[in-house]
């Protein structure tokens, strides 16, 4: 009797499983689609009396959300001129509401400056827009009393540790940038002043040698831009996956590890002898360490609190001031008529006053141009950002309910012909009308015209700082090289927009050489 052969069944199986997992797989799709469907009619349902820039439907909407990210500073200007003096809402894929609400005019200006802390809050944005609670772990949610301290002593150190400083600076320069006579491209030209930003704080941060430790600087430098990019990705994400996927995703562990190994012993020596001998033991060092630990409430006074704090003080102040400094360098390269007259300012000042805190601050005509090029270049596209923690009415009648952020429409503002003659134009003296006035219109003055560093008490507290550092930097850099662009070109390369941030052209060039005196 002849033998009946069955096909084997291992391949059904294998059919019935792939059939499966298709079938899991397109069924997880839908009910994701379904999942932000039902989301984004409920969060949109709340504010629906705001007009909207853009599609006010599902698919959209959407659309816009992915446009903003690479758009985001034209999708603003379109709305602050569609809007003026109003309120506008612009789909935003980075903010856990998916909406940003962005205000114009001096009315809606001075009402975000006046509102209370517990209605509208900035440290409530940050926590947003980084997805801290799933990046950070048990660093959420802290008590950010390290504001206070870039604040208040961090502002007032400059002017003692100002000839460290201008030390590190030489030093830095010495080792980044060109030393030859003769014209030489410096390649990555952002990326070698984030090294010199990035040694300059630290040198009042840490102080030395740990401000020159490799290993070190390079967490400081890279930890930030992949914790923007993670959080970028978690706001594309369900929220009942962010608390598995969120530390899967996060570099804070292993930057915190390098950065401890680094400075643990120093902060736990200084932590010990507070404990031996108070806060005022002789030697003492004046840092951001001590500082903190100066303003730090008992439970926070560890290795590993302090190490964070240190890491999020240079998450503010590295990548922003090296923005700044690339976008003033970049447009002296571009402007060269201005080179001599700064030169010269500079000259007669540190001549007078020295290499002080002092003299950055009597600078005017390198302020003005500083604050210039700072508003041209933009560098954020809504700035002030604040959620709402209570529903807040502004003086127009626009009701906004909580969980839903806030900014203004900073790009707006900056290019407005209402406030600025011939806004698309450079004109580095355009802040610099007279000595007598120029003190008013200073970088770090706040003003509802120039709103970069936000509005009211919640204002960019690290400003001083910042402003001064770039002044230095460019004060050295201009009284010992020459600069230009390659082909002398006198147009900067647009620079590279995400999520309304600006970044210098990472292609973008200057060509150095060592300065000649004789002018040639």
């Amino acid at each position: 009797m002849s033998k009946v052969c069955f096909p084997s069944t291992a391949i059904f199986d294998c059919d019935f499983h792939m059939a499966t997992l298709s079938q899991y797989f397109l069924s997880s799709i839908v009910a994701f689609i379904l999942y932000r469907w039902v989301q984004f009619h409920r969060t949109k349902a709340k504010i629906d009396s705001i007009p909207t820039l853009g599609s006010n439907n599902f698919v959209g909407a959407y659309i816009d959300g992915w446009r903003f990210l690479f758009k985001g500073h034209e999708i603003v200007k379109e709305g602050y001129k569609k809007y003026h003096g109003n309120v506008f809402k612009i789909s935003t894929p980075n903010t856990s509401s998916g909406w940003t609400i962005v205000v114009s005019g001096a009315a809606l200006h001075d009402d975000l400056r006046k509102a209370p802390s517990e209605i509208l809050d900035m440290q409530a944005t940050t926590t947003d827009v980084l997805q801290t609670e799933y990046l950070f772990g048990p660093h959420a949610h802290i008590n950010e009393f390290q504001i206070a301290v870039v604040r208040t002593p961090l502002t007032r150190a400059m002017a003692g540790g100002f000839g460290e400083l201008t030390d590190e600076i030489v030093d830095a320069c010495s080792t980044y940038l060109p030393k030859g006579d003769d014209w030489e491209v410096l390649p990555r030209t952002h990326e070698k002043l984030v090294h010199v930003i990035c040694r300059t704080a630290n040198r009042l941060f840490v102080g030395l040698p740990v401000c020159r430790d490799p290993e070190y600087l390079k967490v400081q430098e890279e930890w930030t831009i992949h914790t923007f990019l993670d959080a970028t990705i978690l706001h594309l994400l369900p929220s009942f996956v962010k608390p598995v996927v969120g530390p899967l995703m996060s570099k804070i562990h292993p930057s915190l590890k390098t950065v401890t190994k680094v400075l643990g012993p120093i902060i736990q020596e200084r932590i010990d002898k507070d404990a031996k001998y108070g806060s005022d033991w002789e030697g003492r060092p004046s840092d951001l360490i001590s500082w903190l630990l100066d303003y730090a409430p008992p439970e926070f006074k560890t290795v590993e609190d302090m190490v964070v704090r240190i890491m999020f003080v240079n998450a503010a102040a590295i990548h922003t001031s090296t923005m700044g400094l690339s976008a003033v360098l970049f447009d002296l390269a571009a402007h060269r008529e201005y080179i001599e007259p700064l030169r010269k300012e500079i000259e007669e000042t540190t001549r007078k006053l020295g290499w002080t805190k002092e003299a950055m601050v009597q600078m005017h005509k390198l302020d003005s141009f500083i604050k210039e090029s700072f508003r041209l270049s933009g560098m954020a596209g809504v700035t002030g950002m604040r959620k709402a923690m209570k529903e807040f009415t502004f003086s127009n009648g626009v009701k906004v309910p909580p969980g839903y952020t806030i900014g203004v429409a900073s790009c707006g503002v900056h290019a407005d012909p209402e406030i600025y003659e011939d806004p698309e134009s450079f004109d580095g003296y355009r802040f610099f009308k007279s000595e007598e006035t120029a003190w008013k219109n200073q970088a770090v003055v706040l003003d509802p015209t120039f709103v970069l560093f936000g509005l009211g008490r919640h204002a960019c507290p690290g400003r001083f700082f910042a402003v001064n550092e770039v002044k230095a930097v460019v004060s050295h850099v201009l009284l010992n090289y020459d600069i230009k662009l390659p082909g002398d070109a006198t147009q900067v390369m647009p620079g590279i927009w995400f999520a309304s941030t600006r970044s210098p052209n990472p292609k973008a060039e200057i060509l150095f050489r060592k300065r000649r005196l004789d002018g040639a």
